[in-house]
């Protein structure tokens, strides 16, 4: 039998979209468009009892929203969501509130939306313009309870597959195919972190500014802070947002930096432990696509947890408590021993940090060597004996380049050459790194060769340091201007 729903609605208007609800035999929803009777006013509807009576359950939403299909979320039932013809909004509290997603959502009609459930994945459909897909929205389910709250907290974190993903044509996406090839954005590998900030943590300046303005507003008097405050903001850093990960005895694995703003965020966690490269705080202007940022091995599968720390000049504070989760290998894997590739590994990433620190001071010398290089012109006490000594001290640095990296010359043009320090070492990280199978005996040895030419090599160049050293405490005497690394 068919029945007449009850719902007041505008004569004539379209009803856009029902679905039935996921947690009660009863209830449906409904959502209604009469925008060609030129009214823009945002419908939603629901029922508790096969639409006897209705419940408006539009909430805040914008007036002008053309609302095109809804859905509810499998496990959590206030948790709704609905396609807009100007984008995708939630609800966590079944239709008193609206949020419009806008992270990667553009403002265009969604006509139909789609829940993935064994992953938690929301899919738009646009209107002409393709799909979106919201990857493991879990963390809009407990949102609700960190609004309440007013806390900054972090979220439960969904569990993460352990493999190397492929890199096609030796780059991230595919740059050699041409635009006409087009391949949709995996989501992000390794382990999704989400958590929300009540607000933005800001520095006493930042706070102060804030106040000014609002004063500013209100047309009040601003007073001048005085020179001690203005000098204590100054020597405040930034504060910062830091998610730690950590293993299952607890030892610290990683930190990984978060954004500083209100409202929900997401970083990832790439399963590595930190890069062995020096730091740079600079980046080139141009960098090929091939050339990816530094990266560390990656960790064993196994525990792992999450925990929000705020960093506020140099005070660490952790934010509510500590998510655990699952690093585990895809099943084609086999039955490796993953934590013995992982020790290798990590032994690697030792050595090459090793590596990195004393290439670093190579570097520094030479830096130093340039400077001292200019001082020697502007010192007029300065004998040929000086200038020798100078040119010795650049030969003997450069044969120790010649140990750690290899034969430049050769280098240069492409030719081979015995591997120095670095490229041994290297050669087995680059070549075990990029795999989850054991290590061969070819690695072994080539580390083990590494590790020992490294600790004869540091010796040499402790030794090097202080004949430099000397070297600079001589034209000090001279009355040299200040070079780096002088004291």
């Amino acid at each position: 039998d068919w029945k007449k729903s009850s719902l007041k609605i505008p004569a004539r208007a379209f009803i856009n979209d029902v679905e039935a609800s996921l947690h009660d035999e009863n209830g449906a929803f409904v959502v209604v468009d009469a925008h060609k009777l030129g009214d823009y006013s945002p419908y939603v509807f629901m029922t508790n009892d096969r639409g006897e009576t209705w419940k408006s359950i539009s909430g805040d939403l914008p007036d002008g929203t053309i609302i095109w299909a809804i859905k509810q979320d499998h496990e959590v039932p206030e948790l709704l969501f609905i396609g807009t013809e100007f984008g995708i909004y939630f609800s966590y509290n079944m239709g008193i509130n609206w949020r419009k997603l806008e992270a990667g959502v553009p403002t265009i009609p969604f006509r139909d939306l789609a829940i993935q459930k064994r992953d938690n994945g929301l899919v738009g459909a646009s209107f002409g313009r393709g799909f979106y897909v919201l990857d493991d929205y879990s963390p809009l389910r407990t949102l609700r309870q960190a609004v309440a709250t007013t806390s900054k907290t972090i979220f439960p974190v969904r569990d993460a597959w352990w493999y190397i993903p492929s890199i096609p044509m030796q780059a991230q996406g595919m740059p050699g195919q041409g635009s006409s090839h087009f391949v949709a954005e995996n989501p992000p590998f390794g382990a999704v972190i989400s958590y929300y900030m009540d607000g933005a943590v800001k520095s006493t300046e930042a706070n102060r500014k804030d106040l000014e303005k609002e004063l500013r507003k209100a047309g009040g008097n601003i007073l001048f802070p005085g020179w001690e405050n203005l000098n204590n903001e100054r020597k405040e850093s930034d504060p910062q947002v830091l998610i730690l990960i950590s293993n299952e005895a607890g030892d610290p694995v990683r930190w990984i930096t978060g954004h500083n703003k209100k409202g929900l965020s997401r970083v990832t966690w790439d399963l590595k432990t930190p890069a062995p490269d020096p730091i740079r705080l600079t980046k080139p202007a141009f960098q090929p696509p091939w050339a990816g940022d530094p990266e560390g091995p990656m960790v064993a599968p196994g525990m792992y947890s999450a925990s929000l720390y705020i960093e506020n000049n140099g005070r660490l504070q952790q934010e509510g408590e500590a998510q655990s989760f699952k690093v585990k290998p895809i099943p084609s894997l086999g039955d490796t021993d993953f934590n013995e590739v992982a020790a290798f590994q990590h032994e690697t990433r030792a050595v090459m940090l090793d590596i990195s620190s004393t290439g670093q001071q190579l570097s520094e010398a030479r830096e130093r060597l340039r400077f001292i290089k200019e001082a020697l012109r502007q010192t007029p006490k300065v004998t040929e004996d000086h200038f020798q000594s100078w040119s010795n001290l650049s030969q003997v640095l450069a044969d120790l380049e010649y140990e750690l990296y290899g034969d430049p010359a050769r280098g240069s043009l492409n030719e081979s050459r015995l591997p120095g320090i670095w490229g041994r070492a290297g050669s087995v990280a680059y070549g075990h790194w990029g795999t989850t199978q054991l290590p061969t005996e070819t690695f072994k040895q080539n580390l083990n060769k590494a590790s020992e030419d490294l600790d004869l090599f540091k010796t040499k160049v402790k030794s090097y340091y202080e004949n430099l050293a000397q070297y600079e405490s001589v034209l000090t005497e001279l009355g040299a201007p200040f070079t780096r690394g002088r004291r």
